[in-house]
């Protein structure tokens, strides 16, 4: 083998990243997670998501997502993304992570923008090594990012589970 030229090396790179918190309702999602991780349909251990997890569309259509959705949908839109003109959810689905459970490091290309809701205070984060960044587990509490940063988390190692809402948004073609 010859080999000419080997660089293993890093570059800026511009990324998004927001964390806030949002009004919602959590029982009502944990109650849906909780359905869609039995749906015949349903992502359990087959995923970058080492747990359960509903379909990826499973929140596609849900009016109550929509709506949890709002104020986010207003954020993306005030931000003059110059790449866009228009996008699209493409995917939202539920997550449910109990004793032992945990998401491989991935990100979400080809979407653009990707996001995280925490539904139930829980010890484990959301991890964004990348930019040295995490994503505390308290109801409500998000995060809206560029697509191409890499997240995941550890272990959990409580006897309770942690309940999430993951999304991603394309470019409409």
């Amino acid at each position: 083998m010859i080999i000419n030229k080997l660089v293993n090396s890093k570059i800026e790179r511009e990324y998004f990243f927001v964390k806030g918190k949002l009004n919602i309702d959590v029982k009502y999602f944990m109650d849906q997670i909780d359905q869609g991780c039995m749906a015949d349909d349903n992502k359990n251990y087959q995923t970058n998501v080492v747990g359960q997890m509903t379909s990826y569309d499973y929140f596609v259509g849900n009016r109550k997502f929509a709506k949890v959705l709002m104020p986010i949908l207003d954020l993306i839109d005030s931000y003059k993304f110059k790449e866009i003109d228009s996008y699209t959810l493409g995917e939202a689905w539920g997550i449910r992570e109990c004793f032992s459970d945990y998401t491989v490091k991935h990100h979400h290309l080809p979407a653009f923008l990707s996001g995280a809701i925490m539904l139930n205070k829980h010890s484990q984060l959301l991890e964004f090594d990348d930019i040295g960044e995490k994503l505390e587990c308290e109801p409500g509490n998000f995060a809206l990012f560029s697509s191409f940063l890499n997240h995941g988390n550890k272990r959990n190692v409580d006897d309770k589970c942690r309940y999430g809402l993951s999304f991603n948004f394309f470019y409409k073609k």
